[in-house]
């Protein structure tokens, strides 16, 4: 009986879906949620354009107003013993 039996073909692979990435600064600041980047990217007369990504989460804990790139870009993260900046005239 086993000689019998018929190979079945392998099932076909989930197809693998990929998520859609927001066109860089597409969105007016009118159409921007909560949940989207707000980091400015293009300004033309008055017309400025917002990034629109989904929001990244800071390390504290906080909701930021930035995704994840622009999260880098926007906040330095503190270190001790790092630079320090010095006001001109003041020694």
């Amino acid at each position: 009986m086993a000689a019998r039996a018929r190979r079945q073909p392998a099932p076909e692979p989930a197809p693998v879906i990929v998520p859609v990435r927001p066109d860089f600064g597409a969105y007016r600041l009118d159409q921007l949620g909560s949940s989207q980047c707000h980091f400015p990217c293009s300004s033309e007369g008055s017309q400025h354009r917002f990034c629109g990504r989904p929001i990244a989460p800071r390390a504290s804990g906080l909701q930021s107003s930035w995704c994840a790139d622009h999260l880098t870009i926007v906040f330095e993260p503190w270190c001790p013993g790092g630079r320090v900046l010095r006001r001109v005239g003041r020694d």
